[in-house]
């Protein structure tokens, strides 16, 4: 009877680390043409939407996914981080030279560690399928995560990420 408590006890815990609002995924293919374009970043935490994109590439590539993300490596951090306008308005130029099908973006939430002992790595994230031909939302869905203390905060994004793409009905 312990035995089943504890078991009951250790699910409940884990499931308290995450929760998710993903939606039934259209049929999506992963041999077109997607693009990551810059993530908005309301997290409060330097950089956390550049960091969340390339690991976004990364977990599609994972996936198979034939994934590109924009370049605007031409342009000063500072004045990106001042006015973030300026990324944006590079990457839609970008975007316009590409032969998109499906273009990736997103809003990061939350990307930091949390205060106190243990400083366990917090994310939450909004991640949203668009196509590129008519601008039409496919697919939108939110995760948050927290890791354990001393965790990395990418290992808890990408877990977070990851879990959301593999909900996506991939062909």
């Amino acid at each position: 009877m312990i035995k089943y408590l504890l078991v009951g006890a250790s699910a409940l815990m884990l499931a308290a680390c995450s929760s998710y609002n993903l939606p039934d995924s259209p049929k999506l293919d992963s041999k077109k043409q997607w693009v990551v374009m810059p993530f908005n970043n309301y997290s409060g935490a330097a950089f956390a939407s550049e960091q969340a994109e390339e690991i976004t590439t990364s977990v599609f590539k994972e996936e198979e996914v034939n994934i590109k993300i924009y370049q605007v490596s031409d342009l000063n951090l500072l004045d990106i981080v001042l006015d973030p306008s300026i990324k944006t308005s590079a990457a839609k130029t970008w975007l316009a030279d590409q032969k998109a099908d499906y273009i990736v973006t997103a809003s990061v939430a939350e990307w930091k560690y949390k205060s106190g002992l243990d400083s366990e790595p917090s994310v939450a994230i909004t991640l949203k399928i668009t196509d590129a031909k008519t601008n039409t939302l496919l697919w939108q869905g939110t995760g948050a995560g927290n890791g354990w203390g001393r965790e990395n905060l990418a290992q808890t994004g990408m877990e977070v990420i990851s879990e959301m793409v593999e909900e996506l009905d991939l062909h």
